[in-house]
């Protein structure tokens, strides 16, 4: 009798601890164990590799954790019949099930979940090895059914669910709510193109290139704007930007007499509709914090200035220059 019930315990320890690990790292987020692993956590590195090869993981625990259980069940079933007849075999059998269902399949899971971290950073290295034994096994069964199922490829992370989890985190209180504003801003910005916070170009403050500084000297002083347009001509034909700084600094020095071109530098077009994300990179690319947004035909259609980003950021920037 003993055997068999040492049998039986060792049955129900190999399930319980088959089932620990599944649900522990079924519930501990990928996102979570990248921290770990930026922790440098004891285990952090084998975890992160069995949840980047999640499938392979559970369908290893499963076939372990099944395989032990029937072949289990069917010897001690033998046994029973052998020893006692088969009028016992029913009842072995009922309790040998209830047994797995709760001590193998509902206490461990409730525990795995309960302490995941602390669980699956244990058992990822034993998890890990078994996969790469049983990884044939578990790829030729993977490969039989992609016949009957057809290949998604989804991101791992997508946009709603990190928008979720902010909001999720400013009702827990672990993120502020400015701090999920901003986020979710950041979010907006590839929504935004060019053409929906440009300044239309018949509201831009704009130079003449053919203008000195003495002709121009009252509207450079009352302007308001850090750079500014240049034209020739026609106000559609712009020619390069000028900064304000600059001017004014050459106005104190008593270099009226120059003209405005000798300050100006190249500007950069970029077209209506790239998306506010792509305007930010090219202002860090070019150093510059004035685009010209050109139409789909190359017409000069408006101004786009960093501060007009930065806006649909962090709000209305109260600037000195804007007093008054």
């Amino acid at each position: 009798m003993w055997p068999l019930t040492f049998l039986i315990i060792l049955i129900l320890c190999f399930s319980f601890l088959c089932s620990l690990a599944e649900a522990a790292i079924l519930s501990v987020p990928l996102l979570r164990v990248r921290i770990l692993v930026e922790r440098k956590r004891h285990g952090a590195r084998d975890l992160l590799y069995v949840k980047e090869n999640i499938a392979l993981a559970v369908a290893s625990l499963v076939i372990i954790n099944n395989g032990i259980n029937i072949i289990g069940s069917m010897f001690i079933g033998q046994q029973i019949t052998l020893r006692y007849g088969n009028h016992w075999l029913g009842v072995v059998s009922g309790v040998l099930t209830f047994l797995i269902i709760i001590l193998g399949e509902v206490i461990p899971k409730a525990i795995g979940e309960r302490f995941k971290t602390p669980v699956a950073l244990m058992v990822a290295k034993v998890v890990r090895i078994l996969s790469g034994v049983l990884q044939p096994l578990v790829q030729a069964i993977m490969a039989m059914l992609k016949w009957w199922t057809p290949d998604f490829k989804t991101p791992r992370v997508t946009e709603e669910e990190i928008k979720m989890m902010l909001k999720l985190g400013r009702d827990a209180g672990t993120v502020e709510i400015d701090e999920a504003e901003l986020c979710n801003r950041v979010f907006r910005l590839k929504d935004l193109l060019a053409t929906h916070i440009m300044v239309p170009l018949k509201d831009a403050f704009m130079l003449p290139v053919d203008k000195t500084l003495a002709e121009a000297k009252e509207k450079i002083i009352l302007s308001s704007h850090h750079h500014l347009v240049v034209y020739d001509q026609n106000p559609a034909n712009i020619v390069g930007i000028v900064d304000h700084r600059i001017l004014l600094r050459e106005i104190a020095k008593g270099n009226d007499n120059s003209k405005i071109s000798a300050w100006m530098f190249k500007p950069i077009f970029v077209n209506q509709m790239l998306k506010a994300d792509a305007l930010m990179e090219k202002f860090q690319t070019f150093h510059q914090h004035l685009l010209i947004v050109q139409n789909n035909i190359g017409q000069n259609i408006g101004l786009v200035s960093m501060e007009d980003v930065s806006q649909e950021l962090f709000g209305e920037i109260y600037d000195d220059k804007d007093a008054g």
